[in-house]
């Protein structure tokens, strides 16, 4: 791993991020709150969703707020999903989770970050495997699911899925890496959810975070109320759930954002 090319976004201070996973570079951003604030920093991870149609640096205007409540932020690209080296899996994925939780662990040791204040948020297939990860360890002090993909079973095996992966391949060329020979991959990814470790009925019986919160669309039609309660109600854990009023499984419009926002806000804000 290694930080590169040194710079500000306005007040606050950017590192370029390299972190080396058996042989393939994941790259990201990390930022740091403004000066005001002294280490150690809270920090949060975050974790997209699929299939990442947005820029880091876009990602991140939507979570500066939470830059001026004095946490740093992680931003990072899974293997095979745009500036990141690889193809896509969800072994992979959960490796390079691992890799990045090892990295801020370590700037924990340095006292650049509180080592008992390690945070996710995940969007997305990011929140599944965010949940996963947190049934592995007891780093995380608080996950913040936005608008999880929760039975991911129920996707890869839907008619619909080849359909998506078709589209990301003739209209977002590089986007996503691995899935060009379609049937492969989904019969890939298949197996891949016949283990154990990898199916959520199983997994969320043994969360390890502190906290959990949920924040998901009125409206989401990827991930019903109904299977975030079916699923969450199994946890080991108690969790907090957050409607976002005729919101969808993303945002639509500024007003959305805006609630979105606030909920992220006041969970991090508040203990």
């Amino acid at each position: 791993m290694e930080f590169k090319n040194k710079q500000f976004d306005g007040p606050y201070e950017v590192s370029s991020l390299e972190i080396n996973n058996n042989g393939q570079l994941l790259r990201g951003l990390l930022y740091f709150p403004s000066v005001k604030f002294k280490k150690p920093y809270p920090v949060i991870i975050y974790f997209h969703g699929f299939p990442q149609l947005f820029s880091l640096t876009e990602i991140v205007k939507n979570y500066k707020n939470l830059l001026d409540l004095g946490y740093a932020l992680t931003f990072f690209n899974f293997r095979g999903y745009r500036y990141s080296e690889g193809n896509i899996s969800i072994q992979s994925q959960i490796s390079d989770g691992f890799k990045i939780i090892e990295f801020v662990e370590l700037l924990a040791k340095e006292d650049i970050f509180k080592k008992n204040d390690i945070n996710i948020i995940a969007h997305d297939l990011g929140a599944y495997i965010a949940l996963i990860l947190c049934s592995h360890i007891k780093t995380i002090n608080k996950l913040n699911l936005i608008s999880p993909i929760l039975d991911l079973k129920k996707h890869v095996h839907s008619k619909d899925f080849p359909k998506i992966l078709s589209y990301i391949n003739r209209f977002l060329p590089g986007n996503i890496k691995g899935i060009e020979n379609i049937e492969n991959f989904i019969e890939f990814t298949k197996l891949e959810l016949i283990k154990d470790e990898f199916q959520i009925e199983k997994f969320i019986k043994n969360l390890k975070n502190k906290k959990l919160k949920v924040v998901i669309g009125e409206n989401d039609k990827l991930t019903p109320l109904i299977e975030v309660k079916t699923i969450l109600n199994h946890a080991n854990i108690r969790y907090e759930l957050s409607l976002i009023e005729n919101m969808d499984h993303n945002y639509n419009d500024e007003e959305e954002l805006e609630k979105l926002n606030k909920e992220i806000i006041n969970y991090f804000k508040y203990s």
